[in-house]
């Protein structure tokens, strides 16, 4: 009978890991969404060009500007987005709207035009979680 007891113990001890999962804990910081886009230019430029000068897509929440998160871009064009909690990334974007730029310096102008390179002046802004794909536009 006792090991009846320690079988139906071990079931169950069995069933409650993998329901409950053993992966990592929950990552510290805000809720977020995962964002992934690509990045395209409508005139001049290439975006490999973006990539090779590790230029980055930047978003800043608008609700709470102190929240920002990156994304590397690619050879394709393509990202993945990661919220910057205490100095690590968290894999998404929090909730809401953001204003969007490409995390370079001046000197990036030779692949980007300037105007995408600060959040005031890209005209660009995005909403999470998205409504489809997203595709950040700009030129040279």
């Amino acid at each position: 009978m006792q090991n009846f007891g320690m079988v139906a113990l071990s079931s169950c001890l069995l069933c409650l890991g993998l329901c409950c999962g053993c992966g990592q804990p929950k990552q510290a910081g805000p809720e977020t969404a995962v964002v992934k886009g690509k990045v395209e230019f409508t005139k001049g430029g290439k975006v490999q060009d973006l990539a090779n000068n590790s230029i980055v897509v930047e978003f800043q929440s608008i609700e709470h500007p102190e929240i920002k998160a990156l994304g590397e871009i690619l050879e394709d064009g393509t990202f993945t987005m990661s919220t910057q909690v205490n100095e690590k990334g968290k894999p998404g974007v929090v909730a809401g709207s953001h204003k969007v730029r490409l995390n370079a310096d001046e000197s990036a102008s030779r692949f980007v035009s300037v105007k995408f390179l600060q959040f005031a002046t890209s005209g660009i802004t995005v909403k999470v979680p998205l409504d489809g794909e997203l595709v950040i536009k700009v030129w040279k």
